[in-house]
């Protein structure tokens, strides 16, 4: 009849139509049943919207972020043999002495916050392959804005004893592009930490590398977990906290450097996000978005991938054990009658409610 013919088109549109909103009454009983109040909120416009994965994407932002931090270690083997060693005043280090143990601290809140934020997105996350990419657009997007400011402008490092601390500059008078390439080698198999040699490579100031991964690295847990698991957010906002005071206090970084890094992270952050929550074919009319140099990436990105937020839905990667998948599907439910789902219900009922 027409009213079925009807009723197929509509079924058939709304699967790719991200203006569709699906009400509680959509989801099978069993499901009715087990949502509460604040997760039925959320499936609201979230049923029937495609996700796919699009795993070329992802990892060749990957390989595009790899090289983006290559290009940053080739700068900083660069600008070390022009950057002078006399450090500029800076209010924080005229407050507090140097501290070679908070050199340590930077170092390991980084690298830990920021592999421990890929890992648990990368197995836990449902949506891993969208988030993911997400994560590596950004990072590529800021490591090439970094390289650009690190190479424009040489600024000194800030070590009170930089002549001991950072490694001589080469008295070759010509451009020994062999002798760039390995340095640029060197800092790539220590990742850019600055505890694992005697004598640092220093020159790469402006804005901190430090405090762009671990903010980075926040702000992506932060919006792609749960709300059951605020103990992991503050976890990693302590960390990145750390990771920044101590940039600062060890004087690897000047207080400009960390606070620079930290506001063009987020911003940079916010803007890829705002982004995603127009539609689709307003994207391109839009022209605040159109103006911005990363718009065509962001589109490309983007355009197979429903508008607004993705559900932050935890998932086990393996198809066995059944009773873990049952656990992350009980977390996700907030099951009465599951374990997970009742520790899921009582942290997202007494969580500590933080504006992020």
């Amino acid at each position: 009849s027409a009213t079925n013919i009807t009723t197929t088109i509509y079924r058939s549109h709304s699967r790719h139509d991200s203006d569709t909103v699906f009400e509680a009454e959509d989801l099978p009983m069993s499901d009715q049943e087990t949502f509460d109040g604040s997760r039925v909120s959320e499936i609201k416009g979230r049923k029937g919207m495609i996700y796919r994965p699009e795993w070329f994407k992802t990892i060749l932002v990957m390989i595009s972020f790899f090289l983006a931090t290559n290009l940053n270690h080739l700068t900083l083997a660069v600008v070390m043999d022009i950057t002078s060693r006399n450090p500029l005043p800076d209010i924080s280090h005229s407050m507090f002495k140097q501290s070679h143990v908070t050199r340590q601290m930077t170092d390991s809140a980084t690298l830990y916050g920021s592999l421990g934020t890929f890992f648990f997105i990368l197995f836990f996350h449902k949506h891993r392959s969208i988030v993911i990419r997400r994560l590596f657009t950004i990072g590529t997007v800021l490591f090439i804005m970094r390289a650009i400011t690190i190479s424009v402008t040489h600024i000194p490092p800030s070590y009170e004893d930089s002549e001991i601390i950072c490694e001589e500059p080469t008295q070759d008078p010509t451009f020994p592009i062999r002798q760039y390439f390995l340095r640029s080698l060197n800092i790539f198999t220590t990742l850019g930490l600055q505890t694992v040699d005697n004598k640092l490579y220093c020159g790469d100031m402006l804005f901190s590398g430090h405090t762009t991964t671990a903010a980075i690295s926040c702000f992506i847990l932060n919006h792609y977990t749960p709300k059951a698991l605020w103990p992991l957010r503050i976890a990693l906002i302590t960390i990145c906290v750390c990771a920044m005071v101590g940039a600062v206090l060890s004087r690897a970084h000047y207080t400009a450097d960390v606070v620079l890094g930290y506001w063009i992270s987020s911003l940079v952050f916010s803007f890829y996000h705002a982004f995603t929550y127009v539609k689709h074919r307003k994207r391109a009319l839009c022209r605040p978005f159109r103006r911005a140099l990363i718009f065509w990436i962001m589109f490309e990105m983007e355009k197979n991938v429903p508008y607004g937020r993705v559900p932050n839905d935890l998932d086990w990667p393996l198809p066995w054990p059944q009773y873990i998948k049952d656990g992350f599907r009980a977390w996700n439910l907030k099951t009465k009658t599951s374990r997970a789902g009742r520790v899921s219900r009582f942290l997202a009922k007494y969580r500590l409610k933080m504006h992020l």
